[in-house]
């Protein structure tokens, strides 16, 4: 009799789930291959396959919540203790105000100077963003060679080539696609992005939470998000005279724009984008366990009522 089997954890102490995640996602795969040929076996014979075929089906999606459970685990371990008074720290607060996001590879790190350095907080990120650039931002955003794709390595080879104006236009369409791919919008209107921002905090507050303590991090990340959005990046500015500190998008399209954009500009966007794929993919996976969840829930159901 072909089997799939439940998968069966391995304690990990330093990766947290790493390990436990990369062989699932291999057994998963390779079990699709096999359900396919039990289900075609079962289409001919249903009788003879039954057993075999649910137990099987069941077996595997079971092990597919676990996986999205695990995977969605993984984000909220990286972020369990930013709820304590040590994070953020002083100069991340102040970072905030001036327009910054933080990267998630930068989740537990803060940076420190010796006190004979007369540089700026804000300096100081500037100068360790750029420094750590590939490591915190060359990252994959969507298919490899589709359009979003394209243009978020274009942003990449404008940055460091200092292309900054063409960096931070390559970077803001990025930013919308992502925020209405994440809100499934696929009307034939113009999406705003100011009119949708409450739809995704609502989605990351239903998150399924993995602890009981309610972890506030990534809520927190879209309601800085949504702050930023409404009152800078999308604000609409019709001032002529005076120059916002923290970039604009409608200023830069509509050539209002008054200063140089700056290296600044293109790192607090690539920051954004970083945290962007973040919850698009925590959002991602917890509607396929929930999806997941409810097709194994009803299978079960079916089984039970064939059984009986």
């Amino acid at each position: 009799m072909r089997e799939i089997t439940v998968f069966h954890m391995e304690p990990e102490y330093l990766l947290g789930d790493l390990n436990n995640l990369i062989t699932l996602k291999k057994k998963i795969a390779t079990d699709s291959i096999l359900l396919e040929k039990i289900k075609k076996d079962y289409n001919q014979n249903k009788k003879q396959y039954k057993n075999e075929y649910f137990t099987a089906k069941i077996n595997h999606m079971s092990n597919k919540c676990l996986y999205y459970w695990l995977y969605i685990k993984r984000y909220f371990d990286q972020a369990i203790y930013t709820d304590s008074t040590t994070f953020p720290d002083y100069q991340k607060e102040e970072m905030k105000k001036n327009g910054w996001m933080f990267p998630q590879a930068f989740i537990h790190s803060r940076i420190t100077t010796s006190g004979g350095v007369k540089i700026s907080t804000e300096e100081l990120y500037i100068r360790y963003f750029d420094k750590y650039f590939d490591n915190l931002f060359n990252i994959n955003i969507g298919e490899k060679d589709s359009r979003i794709h394209r243009y978020y390595q274009q942003a990449i080879f404008n940055y460091k080539n200092k292309c900054y104006y063409s960096c931070a236009v390559s970077l803001f369409p990025i930013i919308e696609s992502y925020h209405q791919f994440m809100n499934n919008f696929n009307e034939n209107r113009f999406y705003k992005i100011k009119e949708n921002l409450e739809n995704l905090e609502n989605k990351i507050e239903n998150i399924h939470q993995i602890y009981n303590i309610k972890i506030s991090y990534y809520i927190n990340i879209v309601k800085q998000f949504n702050d930023l959005a409404k009152n800078h990046y999308f604000n609409i500015s019709l001032d002529r005279t005076t120059e916002p500190n923290i970039i604009n998008r409608n200023r830069i399209m509509h050539g209002l724009f008054t200063r140089e954009i700056s290296q600044k500009d293109c790192l607090q966007l690539f920051c954004v984008i970083s945290n962007m794929i973040v919850i698009k993919n925590i959002i991602e996976a917890n509607n396929k366990l929930n999806h997941v969840s409810e097709e194994l829930k009803a299978l079960k159901s079916l089984l039970n009522k064939q059984q009986s």
